[in-house]
């Protein structure tokens, strides 16, 4: 009884995971039956007070059912340096949710289908420069199965960048970084920390170089991109007004065993950093093999001087 009670109990957990923010493609449910789709994952759009703008989402079905979707907003802030994202804070950047409308919000779509969602932003006449931000969620609420027992609720969402024109301030600080230079078989892993002092969002170039220390060979550049056309050593993350956004760059397929250059680039604003680090690249089992070879001719050493003390002759 109590193995079935924890096995409905991660089902349900599972079916009200929300899977948010990223461009991740899709948030599957039940191998591949119900798979939602948003694009664009997010847009900047440029406000003025008592403007009226219109824009649109498309939401696709490429999962093998049909499904009913809504589209609704919600305020949109992050929890952490590391960009968790928040869509209940309200504060004075949240306001554009209430700005949103849509003509139609409730829609059908078959296997393979998309339908563009159209929304209109309002913008009151005495809203004050900065940025305003936002997320559109897509919703469906539909089961696997019209004879299901548990209804299975799939979200996405498209966050809306807003920047609303008068009195902006705009500042930014570096607050910290990180370049290993010596690994132990452990990923590598650049990081930037940046915080914005001002009150409307500034996006971060963050790059890594990387060569071989004895060829001179570039191994890794900003331009490098993996089969799918990601870039695999350039990262450009918005940093929302009041926050601090923590960014990592990590060199998947790193050798266990090498030498190599690093210049890590961070750039904001006006503001360019640069840092050169030589890295070293070394399993544990040679660590460990190099170490008690060390320990060795430590211990030969003592015992040849231990030797030739007793060998010494004896003045009386």
């Amino acid at each position: 009884m109590l193995k079935k009670t924890i096995t409905l109990l991660s089902f349900l957990l599972l079916a009200m995971t929300f899977s948010l923010g990223q461009i991740s493609p899709a948030s599957a449910l039940e191998a591949g039956d119900i798979v939602i789709q948003v694009k664009p994952a997010d847009q900047e759009v440029d406000l003025a007070p008592g403007q009226v703008v219109k824009s649109k989402i498309t939401i696709q079905n490429i999962g093998r059912l049909p499904f009913t979707f809504t589209v609704s907003t919600r305020p949109y802030q992050v929890l952490n340096e590391n960009y968790d994202p928040d869509f209940s804070t309200e504060n004075s950047y949240t306001n554009l949710h209430n700005w949103i409308s849509f003509p139609e919000s409730t829609f059908h779509l078959e296997p393979g289908a998309e339908q563009d969602v159209p929304f209109v932003i309002t913008v009151p006449d005495d809203v004050p420069g900065g940025g305003q931000y936002a997320a559109i969620i897509a919703e469906t609420r539909d089961s696997m199965s019209e004879d299901a027992g548990v209804r299975i609720i799939s979200q996405l969402a498209s966050l809306i960048y807003a920047h609303v024109s008068g009195e902006e301030h705009i500042g930014g600080v570096l607050m910290g970084h990180s370049l290993p230079s010596f690994l132990l078989g452990s990923p590598f892993t650049a990081t930037a920390t940046v915080k914005n002092d001002g009150n409307v969002d500034f996006r971060v170039t963050h790059t890594l170089n990387i060569r071989d220390f004895f060829t001179n060979r570039e191994v890794l550049t900003e331009t490098s991109v993996d089969e799918n056309g990601k870039y695999l050593a350039h990262t450009n993350p918005i940093v929302l007004p009041e926050t601090q956004r923590s960014n990592a760059i990590t060199w998947d397929g790193a050798p266990q065993l090498g030498v190599f250059k690093v210049t890590q680039t961070i750039s904001f604003l006006d503001q360019t950093y640069t840092y050169d680090q030589v890295v070293i690249f070394c399993p544990i089992w040679l660590a460990g093999a190099v170490a008690f070879f060390i320990f060795l001719i430590i211990l030969w050493v003592i015992l040849r001087l231990r030797s030739r003390k007793r060998r010494r002759p004896q003045v009386f």
